[in-house]
Order: structure tokens, then C-alpha cells, then sequence
């Protein structure tokens, strides 16, 4: 009877702030992080969490491969081909350049070449459903800029998840659970593409499986954060943190600049798109918590790159919304 309680209580959290986050016009992701990391708490999670803390850890996992499907049904590879030249060279962009730089810096502070790495891939990657959902309350995702904006989201969404998987298959001798869990990642990422191209947005059943995906199982996810999710890290160590916000911000933003001599865009242009490629959300916690679970990497990194993500998703709307007012045109 507990789990059940257990499992009701969580949904209803997490449905609550969802429409909250609706009401006040804020990232649903960031509202479902902070749940997560509430969570961590000690007495929150042994009032909620650890009786049944198995199944938690099992939905969890669950509500991991549901996002990365509907990662892959957010995917329209027609808005890429629209703007194609743009995004790609933007993408790659947006994507080596804080891979070298985070690699780069981490190595220094003495940190080992495989979780320096690590680091990268997961500071390198963006949130193309937070950036949609943003561009579209702001009724600006089929502007030029909105369309390159989402196009990159693809393209980097598919360097990170492919370069993340040859990076740890070389780095660290996979289990079967773990390989489970990986090839799960992909697997489902890439249905929701497949799916993404044969059903349209307007189908009914799709928008009711949607909607129950995200009611029922991706807060689970979430709760996941939270179980291995480490505050007093944070504070004892809070170089690692400074350091890796100013490295994950500067990263995407000298990649956007960078991409000026191969686009047409001007320099206004490209510090709008340093700041939506700077949104992470939940694909680079994804990320970090396999590479958490897997051991390549410290509690205090995961917990580093858990805020790291929270920070720079509540940066992109606020950005946004204030260049668009400041600059009515900036999207065209």
C-alpha cells in the first residue's frame, strides 16, 4: 500500500508543478529539476523515497528511456533541412568547441583525461524540447532563427548521444546493466524520430500517449536526480562548481561566435543563439546521471552538472524574452 502512496504522491507533485510552470510561463523541465533536487534532501527522501526506493530506481529508468523517446518525437528533421547550412555549421560548432574547452579546463584542475571528457560531451549538449516549447510560446519557432534554432538542437542532440556512447564504450568496460541501459537510451531516442516521421503532432492517440509518458512515468526521471544528487558536495566544493557554469556558458557562446565567417548572421544574431544553445535541460542530466551510475564519474561532478543544467535552462527564456522585446526584429 506505501508504494502505492508513494507512487501517487510523486505524480501529483510533479503534475502540480508542471502547471504551474504553465501558468507562470516557465520551462516545465526546470520546475521538475527542482523537484528532483528537493528530493535529495534527507527528509524528504526518507519520508517519500526510501521505503520504496527499488521501484523508484526502476521507474526512474523507465522515465529515462520516455524522455529520450520524446527527444527523438520532438525531432523535424523538415525544420533542419530548412535551414540546413546554418544549423549544421552552428551545431558543430556549438558542440566541439565547449567539448575541447570544458576537456581542456578540467584537465588542468587535475582531473582524469576520461571524466574531463566526460564533462565535455555532457557541457556540449543542448535542450531542443525546452528551446521548442519556449520558441513557441514566444510564436517565434518558424521564424530563420527559429528554425536554425532547432535544426542545431538536432544536429547536437545526435553528436552528444553518439559521442557519449563510443567515449564510454572505450573508457569503461560495460556490464550488461549498464549496456541495457545505454543501448535502451538509443534505442528509444531514435523511435521517437521514426515515430516523429510517420504520425503527425495532431494525432489523437499520439498526443494522449504523450501526455501520459509525461504524466505517469518522465517525473520518475526526475525523482532519479534527486536519489543521487549530493548538496553538501556542492558546497564543499564550490570552485568545481563556479568553474563549470563559467566554462559551460563561455563554451557555447565562443562556438556561436565562432560560426560568424561561415553564416550570414551578425554578431546580434549569434548572441541570441549563444544563449539558446546554452539550454540544456534534461538531456545533459540524462547523460551525466548514466555516466554517474556507471562510475566515470564523482557524485560532486553529477551534482555540479545537475545545477549547471538548472542554471543555463532558466537563462534561455529570460535571454530571449528580453532581446526580442529589446530588439523586435532579431528573429528574422
Amino acid at each position: 500500500m506505501q508504494y502505492i502512496l508513494t507512487i501517487i504522491l510523486i505524480i501529483l507533485i510533479s503534475y502540480l508543478l508542471s502547471q504551474l510552470s504553465k501558468k507562470i510561463k516557465w520551462p516545465e523541465v526546470v520546475s521538475l529539476i527542482l523537484f528532483g533536487l528537493i528530493i535529495s534532501f534527507p527528509e524528504v527522501r526518507n519520508f517519500l523515497i526510501v521505503p520504496n526506493e527499488g521501484l523508484v530506481s526502476f521507474l526512474g529508468t523507465m522515465g529515462l528511456f520516455s524522455l529520450m523517446f520524446l527527444a527523438g518525437l520532438e525531432s523535424s528533421w523538415k525544420i533542419l533541412y530548412k535551414e540546413k547550412k546554418d544549423s549544421v555549421i552552428i551545431a558543430f560548432l556549438s558542440f566541439i568547441v565547449p567539448l575541447i574547452l570544458a576537456t581542456g579546463v578540467f584537465l588542468l584542475l587535475g582531473l582524469p583525461f576520461s571524466v574531463a571528457l566526460i564533462i565535455g560531451v555532457c557541457l556540449s549538449i543542448s535542450a531542443e524540447a525546452t528551446r521548442a516549447k519556449v520558441l513557441l510560446n514566444l510564436n517565434k519557432l518558424k521564424t530563420k532563427i527559429g528554425s536554425i534554432l532547432m535544426g542545431a538542437g538536432i544536429v547536437d542532440d545526435v553528436l552528444g548521444l553518439f559521442s557519449f556512447i563510443i567515449i564510454t564504450s572505450f573508457l569503461h568496460e560495460m556490464h550488461i546493466t549498464e549496456l541495457l541501459l545505454i543501448f535502451g537510451v538509443i534505442f528509444f531516442f531514435f523511435i521517437g524520430i521514426v515515430s516523429n516521421h510517420f504520425i503527425k503532432k495532431e494525432n489523437k492517440i499520439r498526443v494522449a500517449f504523450e501526455k501520459a509518458l509525461l504524466l505517469l512515468l518522465v517525473p520518475f526521471f526526475f525523482v532519479s536526480i534527486g536519489l543521487n544528487f549530493s548538496i553538501t558536495s556542492l558546497l564543499v566544493n564550490i570552485l568545481l562548481l563556479t568553474v563549470m557554469i563559467a566554462t559551460a556558458i563561455s563554451g557555447k557562446f565562443i562556438g556561436a561566435f565562432i560560426s560568424k565567417p561561415f553564416t550570414k548572421l551578425n554578431f546580434r544574431k549569434l548572441y541570441l543563439i549563444g544563449w539558446a544553445m546554452n539550454s540544456r535541460g534534461s538531456i545533459e542530466i540524462a547523460l551525466a546521471l548514466i555516466a554517474f551510475k556507471i562510475n566515470i564519474i564523482s557524485v560532486e561532478i553529477y551534482s555540479a552538472l545537475v545545477i549547471t543544467a538548472l542554471l543555463t535552462t532558466i537563462s534561455f527564456p529570460l535571454a530571449i524574452t528580453y532581446l526580442i522585446k529589446k530588439f523586435p526584429k532579431i528573429m528574422n
